[in-house]
């Protein structure tokens, strides 16, 4: 049984356990569960619909410049805390620290005549699927929200982690030896990273129809950091 269609304020926690159960699903300690975030978005109502958006002139300026629709550019600015750069492309930050094009608003998959924006505070998300499976369950299940996301210094998207608990979003290797016997000083891998890329493989970006992914065998760290650890403060931002 596939995944049930996600609609605007439906309980996501009941389909995502209802749909365990119908496929004989058995959760276990140190599982991760990857959720995309459009159907995380959805079923909190983070959606806007188009016609009911008033386009001001300033996102008319910008989306003229960009080539982009003025609707997305006008829901992508009032989502914003801050505009970091207007052409070519808007980038921004938004309210739960993260910093992409556009405040990650998006039409794909998306609800008809709607635009679709990133969930307010992706660790809550996180952490309320993950508080309802082991409520269900009974198991220690880890929960990753992620979202595609562009790099500036690289073509093509990868799935990143927007929303993370359960787990550390990191691996520390520091104090490990490498292959010649040096210790490591110094050595922090996002896995919560890795794991929404290699989810991606099933999720995909179109129609495939698979927002949820488990991941099993992988051993993560416990830690409640939440994704919002991975942002770098604007301290340690190299190109401000």
């Amino acid at each position: 049984m596939g995944f049930p269609h996600i609609t605007r304020g439906q309980d996501l926690g009941s389909a995502i356990c209802d749909t365990i159960r119908s496929n004989r699903v058995e959760l276990m300690d140190g599982d991760v569960l990857v959720v995309t975030h459009k159907v995380v978005s959805i079923a909190e109502d983070a959606v806007r619909e188009e016609g009911q958006v008033q386009v001001s002139e300033r996102a008319k300026k910008i989306a003229a410049c960009n080539g982009m629709d003025p609707v997305k550019v006008e829901v992508a600015l009032r989502d914003s805390v801050e505009v970091l750069r207007e052409t070519p492309v808007l980038i921004t930050r938004i309210r739960s620290g993260l910093i992409t094009d556009y405040s990650g608003v998006d039409r794909s998959n998306a609800p008809p005549g709607c635009l679709v924006l990133l969930p307010t505070d992706p660790d809550q998300s996180a952490r309320r699927i993950q508080e309802r499976l082991k409520q269900e369950f009974n198991r220690d299940v880890a929960v990753i929200v992620s979202d595609t996301q562009g790099r500036p210094w690289r073509r093509g998207a990868v799935n990143l982690a927007i929303g993370v608990s359960g787990m550390s979003p990191f691996t520390v290797n520091a104090g490990r030896t490498d292959l010649y016997g040096r210790t490591l000083k110094s050595s922090l891998v996002c896995i919560a990273d890795e794991l929404s890329s290699a989810a991606e493989l099933l999720t995909g970006q179109a129609d495939e129809g698979i927002p949820v992914v488990l991941i099993r065998g992988v051993r993560v760290a416990k830690g409640e950091t939440g994704a919002s650890g991975i942002i770098r403060p604007m301290s340690e931002n190299l190109f401000r």
